[in-house]
């Protein structure tokens, strides 16, 4: 009798019991549940970050296609430069995108062959070769021509007709007339003359010294024995001075 009420008892006692982590006396340890929900977060995050990680990639570009942008060129095409001076040539080209190397010629000669041919494609930012006429050599005679037509110039205002009078006559510098002429022309391909500018500057200079009348400052810009400019250029110069 004794031993089965004993078994009954226990029994009963293992039944009442409570589950471990709610019995008294036993403590457990915040770090412990804390290491539990932070590995079972992380192991969620690790769970759940390779879709996200398929997701970003599938949004970039393919290396293809980056490849394609980055190989793509702006291309312009080349004009026509042969006739123009080394100067234009270069300007033309500038405006376009385009580089111009004369390998150091004068670029007031014109150019008379290009390195790549008019209506050719090029990349933007691409050196055109030029190939400009060679500057002749100057006789002394011609040289000192050009060299006095210059200074002329920098003293008081000319026209042409003027200007290649004053060189050739006795009582001016006595050049010849073929020296005088290749003294002016070089002066004037050389983009160093304004015939409407110097004809301004000389019905200004006439009209400091002495009142005209229109036609009579007209007359005094294209007479050979005055000025001596053209018609046009005399109108231009009425025009700079207001009449």
């Amino acid at each position: 009798m004794h031993n089965n009420a004993s078994l009954t008892e226990t029994a009963s006692s293992v039944k009442t019991k409570a589950p471990w982590y709610k019995r008294k006396g036993i403590v457990i340890p915040l770090a412990v549940i804390g290491g539990i929900i932070v590995v079972s977060g992380v192991a969620s995050a690790a769970g759940g970050g390779g879709d996200r990680d398929r997701e970003v990639v599938a949004d970039q570009p393919a290396v293809s296609q980056l490849v394609e942008e980055e190989a793509a060129v702006v291309t312009v095409e080349v004009p026509d430069l042969v006739g123009m001076t080394g100067a234009d040539a270069q300007e033309a080209l500038a405006a376009l995108g385009l580089k111009a190397d004369a390998g150091g010629d004068d670029l007031a000669m014109p150019v008379i062959a290009q390195g790549t041919g008019a209506g050719t494609q090029a990349a933007e930012g691409s050196t055109v070769r030029l190939t400009l006429q060679e500057k002749p050599k100057l006789t002394l005679a011609q040289e000192n021509a050009v060299r006095s037509a210059s200074q002329y110039l920098d003293v008081m205002p000319f026209s042409r007709a003027g200007l290649i009078n004053q060189l050739t006559s006795e009582y001016g510098s006595g050049f010849a007339p073929e020296d005088a002429e290749f003294a002016v022309a070089t002066l004037e391909q050389a983009g160093k003359v304004d015939w409407n500018a110097e004809a301004a500057e000389a019905a200004k200079s006439y009209l400091d010294v002495m009142a005209f009348s229109r036609d009579g400052l007209f007359e005094q810009l294209t007479s050979s024995y005055g000025a001596g400019f053209t018609p046009e250029q005399a109108e231009a110069g009425l025009a700079a001075v207001g009449y």
